[in-house]
């Protein structure tokens, strides 16, 4: 090991020792403190500090946090004048009692808990709260017993109760700060005024010995549904903490009961960890409800969203005018779903300038002051988005002024408090702008980004059709150019070969497509389609269905759901009324290819390890677009690396005098005698010219994907070193 890094490991285990001892050091005096006052002390609070510190900490760090027990108990029970055998005894007994709490909790858990889960809830409770004490108490308990001659059973039942809550009061908000803190801070002033009304009417309820509950459930219902389980975490161990204080001084409110000392401390206990308990719970609850609705809302904005492209792109598809194209933006993208304000911009033909098409949602005054356009050499994210060719996304007004104080007076004007710049490209030229305004705080997640770019990319292709219509032949050759590149993006762990061969030789222009891209999580989407139909109409359904497919992946969708959803944006956008097509979903992690076709000639898969050739014809369903509400079969099938799937169109494999059966067996031939490593772009044309030759009657697309280092994670997860 290299000196630097030996110091790294040594100063964290350093650190670990002070954040652990300091605060057991505080927690024993407490407990020391409040011992013996009153009922006596409700919780241990150190038990919750080292059962957390184990959850949260490497196996290997667990020495450092015995050791900071050890130190800790007996500076502070020597302190007291306690001999030091006992004080050795306690020191061992609060070592293994974190030591088999934390054991147990991990190996059920799989590794640190979360409590937002409820069977991990239930988990840290038998194993950090109950089983860990106990084997704490049974040890304490015997010290106990020996040093002060009492009772083992009751010394035992004291410690274990005395550890269990403290474990929950304070192992608990030790847990969930990591995973919900950020709510308490979204809620200062909401936290502070909980917190401070739990301590508040706890003090109030032992000074006047009235029901706790009559007061505190009120306050501790409150936490759970606004501050979710942090929030009742943290009022239990307000409560805990004001409880000890309110007993050292002497109130006690089950101090009237006709009990024992003993026997009110545990009233005591169980009221505080019974309270807790249900709050959590209340706050499981109430989380998975809103976090249900959340997810209903979601999926109707994403309907929304898909009906909105769908409509977009009906009216586009007929639009061939700047203005014709504005009114359809605005009209569908404002007022359907989407932002409050948008503006689509086009550079000038000098080449100096954004000239608007479209401005829709600004309050007047806006539109009076920025109508005339902006000049690319300003400094504004619509001019960075066209300068970069890349997405600009501001998700607030302060972030705007940090990057463009010069105009950020158009946001503020406007009311603006998120706004996205999109740049319409045309072959990787931007040639103008799609700027989307939220008048609220938006997310501005995947789903939002992947609707804002499929809107921008109709947008693009209408515009070009407006621009360049002189002829048929330019308008259509200039859109498949701006939607289908000739080759494919670089994807990590894949290396994809493409060969597209139009029918139409001379022009160019098909309706074939494909698609590879990567997708979140390092998910990759394959798609190949046929749409029906030649020329413009043909170019115009293949650009709009593929960024419609675009959109819907980057929404998790699984093959099946996806071609179901296509099948309806194609009903109603495109002019042939239906196509083909198949796709793929690899899923890098657990090396799964899940497929599905809508009516599309089978995949194949050419295993590395032995040259064999599969048919993937798991998967069936409709040609999209004449049936409504169709559904569509899935397959999936587990890939290894430098397998090879081939993916095509019935161009391949359909000839005048033979059946597509035969056509798919000669494709299958003819990739098994593929060596495995060849270069597969020129693979894929060699394949389209023995299958294919010109003349064509029809359009050849051909995608052979080989799958890399596949079937594990892309980086390494921070958890598994713990």
């Amino acid at each position: 090991m290299t000196a630097p890094r030996r110091r790294d490991r040594i100063g964290y285990a350093t650190g670990l020792f002070g954040w652990v001892a300091l605060p057991y050091l505080a927690g024993s005096v407490l407990a020391w403190q409040t011992s013996g006052a009153g009922i006596g002390p409700a919780f241990f609070p150190p038990a919750g500090v080292t059962v957390a510190a184990m959850l949260l900490t490497r196996r290997a760090l667990w020495p450092v946090i015995v050791a900071a027990v050890v130190v800790g108990e007996l500076a502070v029970d020597l302190r007291y004048g306690t001999a030091l055998t006992t004080a050795a005894g306690f020191a061992l007994a609060n070592s293994v009692e974190p030591l088999v709490g934390a054991s147990l909790v991990r190996f059920w858990c799989k590794g640190p808990p979360d409590l937002r889960e409820r069977a991990d809830l239930a988990r840290f409770v038998a194993g950090a709260m109950v089983v860990g004490p106990l084997a704490g108490g049974v040890i304490g308990g015997a010290v106990t017993a020996v040093d002060s001659h009492a009772s083992w059973p009751i010394a035992t039942l004291l410690w274990w109760a005395g550890d269990g809550v403290g474990v929950l009061m304070i192992g608990a908000p030790i847990l969930l700060w990591p995973l919900q803190s950020q709510l308490l801070r979204a809620r200062r002033l909401e936290t502070v005024v909980v917190l401070g009304a739990m301590a508040g009417l706890t003090v109030v309820s032992f000074r006047l010995e009235l029901p706790p509950a009559l007061f505190l459930l009120p306050v501790m219902a409150w936490a759970a549904l606004r501050l979710e389980m942090i929030g009742a975490a943290l009022c239990g161990a307000v409560l805990a903490f004001t409880a000890n204080i309110m007993a050292n001084a002497g109130y006690a409110t089950f101090e009237s009961l006709d009990l024992h000392a003993p026997g009110q401390l545990a009233i005591a206990q169980a009221f505080i960890a019974v309270v807790v308990l249900v709050a959590m719970l209340t706050a499981q609850e109430a989380a998975g409800r809103v976090t249900a609705v959340r997810q209903r809302q979601a999926e109707r904005r994403e309907r929304a969203r898909l009906e909105t492209l769908a409509n977009l792109g009906r009216l586009l598809s007929g639009a061939f005018t700047q203005n014709q194209i504005g009114d359809a933006v605005v009209g569908q993208v404002i007022n359907d779903a989407g932002a409050q304000a948008l503006t689509v911009g086009l550079v000038n033909d000098e080449g100096t300038a954004l000239e608007w098409v479209a401005m829709g949602g600004y309050p007047e005054s806006v539109v009076e002051q920025f109508a005339g356009g902006l000049a690319l050499d300003e400094c504004a994210a619509a001019t960075d988005a066209v300068r970069t060719g890349q997405p600009v996304v501001i998700r607030t007004i302060a972030e705007y002024r940090r990057r463009y104080p010069d105009n950020a007076r158009w946001m503020m004007a406007s009311g603006g408090a998120a706004v996205v710049s999109w740049p319409l490209t045309v072959g990787g030229k931007a040639i103008g702008v799609l700027v989307l305004a939220w008048s609220d705080p938006q997310p501005l997640d995947t789903a939002q980004l992947a609707y804002t770019s499929a809107v921008a990319t109709m947008i693009g292709q209408a515009l070009v059709r407006a621009r360049v219509y002189a002829d048929e032949h330019a308008r259509a050759a200039v859109l498949q150019a701006a939607v289908l590149p000739t080759s494919p993006a670089p994807i990590d762990r894949v290396d994809v070969g493409v060969s597209y061969e139009p029918a139409d030789v001379v022009q160019g222009l098909g309706g074939d497509w494909y698609d590879a891209l990567e997708l979140p999580h390092g998910r990759m989407y394959l798609a190949v389609g046929d749409v029906v139909g030649h020329g413009l109409p043909a170019v115009e359904d293949m650009a709009q269905l593929r960024s419609a497919g675009r959109a819907v992946a980057l929404q998790g969708l699984p093959p099946a759901r996806l071609l179901a959803e296509l099948n309806t944006f194609t009903r109603h956008a495109s002019n042939g009324k239906f196509a083909t097509m198949g796709v793929a979903v690899l899923d890098p992690v657990s090396a799964v290819l899940a497929y599905a076709s809508a009516g599309h000639p089978p995949p194949l898969l050419r295993r590395s390890a032995t040259g064999e050739v599969i048919r993937l014809g798991g998967a069936h369903g409709p040609v999209l677009g004449p049936v409504d509400r169709a559904s569509y079969g899935e397959g999936d099938v587990q890939v290894s690396e430098g397998d090879i799937l081939v993916m095509y169109t019935d161009g391949l494999i359909e000839r005048r005098g033979q059946d597509i059966e035969s056509g798919i067996t000669r494709v299958q031939r003819l990739v098994a005698k593929w060596s495995g490593d060849e270069a597969l772009l020129p693979a894929c044309r060699e394949l389209t010219q023995i299958l294919a030759p010109p003349p064509r009657d029809d359009d050849v697309c051909v995608v052979a994907v080989r799958f890399g280092a596949i079937g594990g994670p892309r980086s390494p997860d921070p958890a598994s070193r713990r």
